[in-house]
């Protein structure tokens, strides 16, 4: 099958998938966004390559750094929100009381396959594939699809999230050509804002 078909196939199924678990599912999010991003997962491995190199500190230096600057960056953005435009905050919240992680399973399902799966597949396949067909920016291209996939959440807050962490984790893929990277850095950010030191 032609190889832009079947990007385009994947990117209609993750919209479809993605859809479900924000719109029609709100009560049952955590089962079927977990089913989504193994879905997502099996799909980029079958017909994506990823690159896993030993981590190094350098490596390590750009998970920690990045980590920290996107939740600083979240911080000032949300305390700016809540001060301008507070009823965007309070359409955050009533999103974030749908997909709250509350349960262990929620944990190891965050961990184990929705970050991973977000990282596999945007990063890992269709940034990757688009550098096939695009010369020039394919993190922003590639940002753009994972954002748009979070316009079914009605949570402008999410989508810009999404806009922020996508170049950033993007641009550390590209930068150290270890896949550990992004992912770890993607990990450590949700842990610190969902976990450690919430912000909502």
């Amino acid at each position: 099958m032609n190889q832009k078909i079947i990007i385009l196939s994947t990117l209609l199924l993750a919209h479809i998938l993605l859809f479900l678990s924000f719109v029609h599912y709100p009560e049952t999010f955590w089962p079927v966004f977990t089913v989504t991003l193994a879905i997502l997962i099996f799909l980029s491995v079958k017909i994506g390559t990823l690159s896993f190199q030993k981590i190094s500190i350098s490596n390590w230096c750009y998970i920690l750094i990045s980590a920290i600057l996107l939740y600083a960056i979240s911080y000032i953005g949300i305390e700016g929100i809540k001060w301008v435009y507070p009823s965007l905050f309070e359409d955050m919240e009533r999103f974030y009381d749908i997909v709250e992680p509350v349960k262990a399973w929620h944990f190891i399902s965050l961990i184990l396959i929705v970050i991973p799966g977000e990282e596999i597949y945007w990063r890992g396949y269709i940034q990757q594939q688009l550098k096939r067909y695009k010369k020039g920016d394919t993190i922003f291209i590639a940002t753009i699809l994972y954002a748009t996939a979070h316009l079914y959440s009605d949570a402008y807050l999410l989508v810009a999230a999404a806009i922020g962490g996508g170049m950033a984790w993007g641009w550390l893929y590209e930068k150290t050509k270890n896949f550990w990277v992004p992912l770890l850095s993607h990990i450590l950010f949700d842990l610190l804002i969902l976990v450690f030191i919430p912000l909502l």
